[in-house]
């Protein structure tokens, strides 16, 4: 009888988890879904530069914000390329 209470209550606590964690924030979800470690760590810093970017818009910095921008498509682009070279040939990392 306790198995069958035990059963019970581990099974509704499973569903209950995963339907918790299925309701994340999923805005950048294609972004942020890498195979490669580098790639993912090249966007990461991309994301850092178009904040550092939008931080110095707000300090009336326009040509430094405008620095930020181009550094952010520069490591953007390198993520893309990264990722690409991982998904269609073969690497071990």
């Amino acid at each position: 009888m306790k198995n069958y209470v035990l059963l019970a209550f581990l099974s509704i606590a499973l569903i209950g988890a995963n339907s918790a964690s299925a309701h994340g924030d999923d805005s950048k979800c294609d972004r942020n879904e890498f195979h490669c470690y580098k790639a993912w760590k090249k966007a990461w810093k991309a994301d850092k530069k178009e904040y550092k970017a939008k931080k110095k818009m707000c300090q009336d910095r326009p040509f430094a914000a405008a620095r930020k921008h181009r550094k952010a498509h520069k490591k953007a682009w390198k993520s893309e390329m990264k990722e690409h070279n991982h998904t269609h040939y073969y690497h071990w990392y």
